[in-house]
Formats: structure tokens, C-alpha cells, sequence
């Protein structure tokens, strides 16, 4: 059964979900409550239908870990240059995004500036368990520390990923993303969704402002929500390790630094009213900014495979793991005035 458990400072609060340890942050700024991440519309249902979908849609919000990343989901008019890694096989376990996005994890220890989460993998999973701490500091009020702990049964390479989204204000030109230094980006190698893509397959580009869009046109990816019904991938290769995003509604900028050791490229997930489907409805709209060591979201079979092109351009598209030395990563999330 998901709980939430609540970790309360100075600065604000931090709520997590059990229920792939979905972490939703809460910032007390100078009197004003600032809530950086996503929350869907549909986290309140209790059909049916909501109770059949997997844990990550039952609970797509704020900031969780993806181990392994990727979806074995079939891509549809794929380009020529990744045909030769292509898979659609899947994962030993085949969930979305890994078994830690999709069920739920134990809390194992609270202080009053800590929470510290498990969750165990199926036995035939490589992975053994993850570990996840969530920490603030009264004297650094505007910050959250996270540390993420990847175990494994054996000697593995595995595509990793952090999934945080972003809240998106209804009006228009109100968000303004602003990557680290970046060596490529990518447009995603096919169709997410047919008749709702924003970028030109496939092609390469070197700014979010400057990115050729389907039709041939040149778009601005750094400043959602976007004009039309899309569904769409961008990936930022070999970045280095800093987001961050000025919101000009509440006057904040939300600061976002990882380890690019450990997650090597950003995937930028652009959901705005594209999938007409429950529960998405026509009517959910956030931007993802993945750290991931990863090919875009595609199976990691293909993430796996140094074949990939990505992969070929020396960025990781996955990351060594040792049974004698969990991974340790860590990485935090901040908010300060415009």
C-alpha cells in the first residue's frame, strides 16, 4: 500500500510517495510556497481503469529514480543510422523505467532532516536493491540533497536515469529552460507519437532555441507550454550536470545539479496535450529533464549496444555496476529569487 511521508524544514517541505518514491518538493520562499514540479490531474482517480495502469502513471509526478531506463515500446519510421541497434526486446523484469518506478519502496529510516528508502528487485533482476536518501538543512534552506545507491548481484552495465518533471504555468512564455554546456543534442531517431511530433526526426542541433521542427520550420524548445498537441524526445549528450529554469509567474529559479560521471545526457520528455488517451486525456502538459546515461528512452537492449549512435559519438549510454561496489550518486535541487 502507498504512503506518503512528509519531511518538513525550514525551507519548505518534501513529500514523498512510496509508490515508486515519487519525491514532490515544496519551497518557502521569501512567504511564497514554490512547487517546481509536475503533479497530473489524474493522481486522485480510483477507477478502474486508474487502477489498472502500471505505478509510474498511477503516480507520475515530481522526481524519481529509473533503474534500469528505458521502454521496449516499437518506434515507429526509425532512421536508418539506428537500425543496427535496434531492439525491441525486453528487460528480464518489464516494467516502464524499472521496477523501482513502478512499485512501491520501504521507508527505513526518518530523522527530522532525513528519509531514507529500499526497495528490493525480483530475484532474476542483475539489480539487487536500491537505497535513496532525501535530506535538507535548516542553514541551507533553499536546498535538497538526494543520494541514489544502486546494488547489483553481479558485474553489469545497465542505462540509469532520474526522472524529474517540471510544472508548466498555463500561460505562454512564463518558463525558461536553461541547460549546462552540452556537446550534441539529439531530435529523437522516429515517431513518438504520429501526427503529434515537434522535432524533425532524427536531426541534430546545438541550442534548445535553434532546433528544426517537423515541418521544417525552426523552434524554440526552452520556453513551454508549446502552441498544438505534441508528444515528443530530446536528448542533450555528454552535458554537464546543471539545468536550471527561471519562472517568470512566481519569480523563482529552480536549479537542478547531478554527477555526469553517472548520468551523462539529459532526455528531454515534451509532453504538452498530445496523447488523447486516458489518462492523459488531451490535457497533461510538463517537460521531463532526465539525467540519464541512456539512449533516449528506447530498451536497453539498445542503450546496451556501443553500435548505437550516440554511443558511437563517445557519450555513455549506460553505466558499469559492481557487485562489490554499489554506485553512489548524489545530486540536489534548489531554488533561489529571480
Amino acid at each position: 500500500m502507498a504512503e506518503k511521508i512528509l519531511l518538513n524544514w525550514k525551507g519548505g517541505e518534501v513529500e514523498v510517495d512510496t509508490l515508486g518514491c515519487k519525491m514532490i518538493p515544496i519551497f518557502n520562499l521569501d512567504g511564497k510556497k514554490i512547487k517546481p514540479l509536475h503533479e497530473p490531474e489524474w493522481l486522485e482517480d480510483n477507477s478502474e481503469e486508474f487502477n489498472s495502469l502500471p505505478g509510474i502513471l498511477q503516480n507520475l509526478k515530481g522526481e524519481f529514480p529509473c533503474v534500469p531506463f528505458g521502454i521496449n515500446s516499437p518506434v515507429e519510421a526509425l532512421t536508418k543510422e539506428w537500425e543496427k541497434s535496434y531492439s525491441e526486446e525486453p528487460y528480464i523484469v518489464n516494467e516502464p523505467h524499472g521496477y523501482s518506478s513502478n512499485k512501491n519502496w520501504e521507508l527505513i529510516e526518518k530523522e527530522s532532516n532525513k528519509l531514507e528508502f529500499k526497495i528490493h528487485y525480483p530475484e532474476n533482476d542483475l539489480v539487487n536493491f536500491l537505497v535513496r536518501t532525501i535530506q535538507v538543512q535548516d542553514d541551507k534552506p533553499n536546498k535538497i540533497f538526494c543520494t541514489l545507491q544502486i546494488h547489483v548481484k553481479e558485474d553489469c552495465e545497465l542505462p540509469i536515469g532520474l526522472h524529474p518533471m517540471l510544472r508548466i504555468p498555463k500561460k505562454m512564455s512564463k518558463i525558461k529552460i536553461n541547460p549546462g554546456n552540452f556537446k550534441f543534442g539529439l531530435n529523437y531517431p522516429g515517431l513518438v507519437l504520429k501526427d503529434k511530433t515537434l522535432g524533425a526526426v532524427g536531426k541534430e542541433f546545438s541550442t534548445l532555441e535553434k532546433v528544426e521542427g517537423f515541418n521544417g520550420n525552426i523552434i524554440d524548445i526552452s520556453k513551454p507550454p508549446f502552441e498544438g498537441n505534441f508528444e515528443d524526445l530530446f536528448q542533450l549528450c555528454g552535458i554537464d550536470g546543471n539545468m536550471s529554469f527561471e519562472n517568470f509567474e512566481d519569480n523563482y529559479k529552480f536549479n537542478f545539479s547531478w554527477n555526469p560521471d553517472h548520468f551523462s545526457s539529459v532526455l528531454m520528455w515534451v509532453s504538452n496535450k498530445g496523447r488523447t488517451e486516458y489518462p492523459w486525456n488531451s490535457n497533461h502538459v510538463t517537460v521531463g529533464f532526465e539525467p540519464i546515461s541512456s539512449a533516449f528512452g528506447l530498451s536497453t537492449h539498445i542503450s546496451l549496444n556501443k553500435e548505437n549512435p550516440i554511443s558511437k559519438r563517445n557519450v555513455a549510454t549506460s553505466i558499469k555496476l559492481f557487485k562489490d561496489k554499489p554506485l553512489y550518486s548524489d545530486y540536489s535541487f534548489s531554488v533561489s529569487n529571480l
